[in-house]
């Protein structure tokens, strides 16, 4: 039975499912929650704040009537008081009369009511109240002076009951009653004034009322206006960009595990190279079938070299391992550059065969020393020649450099290979990154581990130092390592 591996793609989907449906989906219906919630809360404000206009339309109406009712008052004390036919002038009334037998013009053709209260009558004059008390009768003459004294004394009432609004009693226009679903839509349209018709004796007026610094909605709700929705925006964003992080963040460490099997594959692939040479030289010399010393010699001299190659490569892997494991230390003392060269050109030239002479130059400036761990720096460098050599085809041409500039002196390998490609350039220090692969193809070299650069970058900036990196596609690059100088 074959069973499926768990790939880079599928460890992926998995991941991003697991987002989906832990975070984004809870965080899109604790949003929708949060949106209702608020609409909900403004519906209930709204509906709140309907009800205390309501109730302030009333209680201003009745506030109206009641100064009706006191100037109705006033006109039946002084009609009972006066001797008829009289025309009192009660404070704030315009005209009032008092008869027994004969009414005024304005009255005549209006029927009396029976004893009690009074009743209006609309007339081309204005609204006329008529009253019968026992043998006497009285009517006065509700006008534009008798409003304007209700007004203002009806508006002071308000302002000390209610001081965030202002009342006004108004005309309506000519015509037939507002209904009262207009009414309503009114409310519901504009949140900053109210209005209520009133009936007789203030038939054809409206009590209007009006906030005066505010819409009432927006003054309860106050900052949780915009806090509520700039609090969910926040929530969403914030969510959002953790989950494009953790995507990436997973994405990367996908990648690092990747390379990580690359790179067991590749250096069990190099190890398996070395070990098999050294089996077969063995085996043959084992066998006894080299009976000229000179082939014996070759043989065990080929076998010297794939030893060193395979302690080279387990010294470049435990290295890392120490670095990684932060274990690694540095004994930094004053070293002489141009001596860091001469050792790093002689541990390349035993690693490596070529002949000093072989495209490889020295152009060594007059610095002063550094202070750094002898055996790391010249191991660095040795990395720098040894891609120099495998990456730069024939003829080729390298040269070190060294150059001062402040506190810091540079070592600089340069070569003239087919350079690196700009994408790459600031990922072949990573561990495991293996542009190498590409350049390999290119010239025909061997393929790499992906930590020689790696080294680098971590035995430099254990010293303090920096490592740079110049290239052009098919021009070559140059690696500078920036070294302390020694105080």
């Amino acid at each position: 039975m074959a069973i499926r591996g768990i790939g880079d793609a599928y460890a992926f989907q998995r991941l991003l499912w697991l987002l989906v449906g832990t975070v984004i989906v809870p965080t899109v219906l604790l949003t929708l929650y949060g949106v209702m919630a608020i609409r909900n809360q403004q519906a209930a404000i709204e509906e709140q704040v309907r009800r205390d206009q309501e109730e302030r339309l009333r209680v201003g109406a009745s506030m109206f009537f009641e100064e009706v009712a006191g100037l109705d008052q006033a006109v039946r004390t002084a009609v009972l008081g006066c001797e008829l036919p009289c025309a009192p002038r009660p404070r704030g009334i315009s005209a009032a009369w008092g008869w027994r037998d004969e009414p005024p013009p304005l009255a005549a053709a209006i029927a009396l009511p029976d004893s009690g209260d009074t009743v209006w009558h609309a007339t081309p004059q204005g609204t006329i109240g008529i009253f019968v008390v026992g043998e006497r009768k009285g009517a006065w003459l509700l006008d534009d002076a008798a409003i304007e004294g209700m007004v203002t004394r009806t508006q002071r009432r308000a302002s000390e009951q209610f001081p965030e609004i202002h009342l006004n009693l108004r005309r309506t226009p000519a015509g037939p009653a507002t209904p009262v679903e207009e009414i309503m839509a009114r409310w519901e349209t504009d949140r900053f004034e109210a209005v209520l018709p009133l009936e007789r004796p203030l038939a054809g007026f409206e009590v209007q009322l009006t906030y005066l610094d505010d819409d009432p909605v927006r003054a309860i709700l106050g900052p949780t206006r915009w806090l509520y929705p700039l609090g969910l925006v926040a929530l969403v964003a914030t969510v959002m960009a953790g989950t494009v992080i953790t995507l990436n963040s997973a994405s990367r460490e996908i990648r690092l595990s990747r390379l990580q099997t690359d790179f067991v594959s590749n250096v069990s692939h190099e190890l398996r190279t070395p070990l098999t040479s050294i089996r077969m030289f063995v085996e043959t010399l084992q066998s006894g079938r080299l009976e000229d010393p000179e082939r014996v010699a070759e043989c065990l001299d080929l076998l010297g070299q794939e030893t060193d190659r395979l302690s080279r490569m387990i010294e470049r892997v435990l290295s890392w391992a120490r670095m990684e494991a932060g274990r690694r230390t540095y004994d930094a003392e004053p070293v002489v550059v141009e001596d860091l060269v001469q050792d790093a050109l002689s541990a390349l030239r035993s690693h490596t065969l070529m002949e000093p002479t072989e495209g490889l130059r020295t152009e060594l400036g007059t610095v002063p020393p550094v202070a750094v761990d002898r055996d790391a720096i010249v191991e660095a460098l040795v990395n720098l020649l040894q891609n120099a050599v495998k990456y730069t085809p024939p003829p080729r041409e390298i040269v070190v450099r060294s150059r001062a500039d402040g506190d810091f002196v540079g070592i600089s390998v340069s070569d003239n290979g087919p350079g690196i490609a700009p994408t790459d350039r600031k990922r072949v220090f990573e561990k495991f990154y293996q542009a190498d692969t590409r350049l390999s193809s290119h010239v025909g070299a061997n393929r790499g581990s992906g930590l020689g650069l790696s080294i680098v970058r971590a035995v430099v900036r254990g010293h303090g130092g920096r490592v740079e990196l110049e290239s052009e596609v098919d021009r070559g690059s140059t690696f500078t390592l920036w070294l302390p100088v020694a105080r």
